[in-house]
């Protein structure tokens, strides 16, 4: 997705007085579209880039899905310098595919090769492949022109784009990352999150990180941020105002 996806945080945030950027991952939305450098470290590094071109200082990175996964090889890799705190929305991590020493994994490599061989077939069926109350949650309802744009992410990212980044998402193993970052934590996800089910994602980081806080949205799914802005907004601006300034 497109950092258009934010939309329903950035104006209670400005409200409660904070600066908000925004950046659209490579390949995705305005950036650049590179053949290369879809990775995690790289990923990472963009990230690191942006913070030391804007010379920004007590951050506090929100990383939705993989941009959680983001998030934490950015701290592993740079350091907590510029961070105040964290919060991971839904993650990937710790570790998507499931392993001889991964068990808990919710992914199959096989089922994940699969889902790879329909998006090179048709990105469409793919896409009708997730309901809206799998992504938005069976307790929430949202308008039909929500649904669409957030459909539209998929097609409008290249195909490409698309394949290295699932890749990506489903082999990173963050297991030993985790525990290693000591700067305040929230994880915030739905308890009906179908990309991500919260036991082996949300919940295992949790359990990982030294100083984490865990709030469960009940009946929310993988995009609990649109589904119920007003509970996320509140739960994330209560955390932010729990750390030192």
């Amino acid at each position: 997705m497109n950092s258009g996806m934010w939309n329903y945080q950035i104006p209670a945030f400005l409200t409660a007085g904070m600066r908000c950027v925004v950046f659209d991952r490579r390949g995705h939305g305005r950036s650049d579209l590179p053949g290369r450098g879809y990775d995690l470290d790289r990923l990472a590094d963009d990230l690191a880039d942006l913070l030391a071109h804007l010379d920004l200082c007590e951050v506090v990175l929100v990383g939705h899905s993989m941009g959680a996964a983001e998030v934490v090889r950015y701290l592993s890799r740079h350091g907590d310098e510029r961070v105040s705190g964290m919060v991971l929305s839904a993650p990937t991590t710790p570790f998507l595919l499931r392993t001889d020493d991964n068990p808990e994994g919710p992914v199959e490599a096989t089922t994940a090769e699969e889902v790879r061989k329909i998006m090179r077939r048709d990105i469409g069926a793919f896409v009708e492949g997730t309901s809206s109350a799998d992504w938005f949650g069976p307790g929430y309802e949202v308008s039909a022109g929500l649904c669409d744009w957030t459909r539209r992410q998929f097609f409008d990212t290249p195909l490409q784009v698309l394949l290295s980044t699932n890749d990506v998402v489903v082999n990173a193993d963050q297991r030993d990352e985790l525990p290693k970052i000591t700067v305040p934590a929230l994880v915030i996800q739905g308890d009906a999150d179908r990309s991500a089910p919260i036991d082996p994602t949300g919940r295992r980081t949790h359990a990982l990180l030294p100083d984490s806080r865990l709030v469960v949205i009940d009946g929310a799914g993988h995009g609990l941020f649109m589904s119920d802005p007003d509970r996320y907004n509140t739960e994330v601006l209560a955390f932010i105002g729990t750390l030192p300034h």
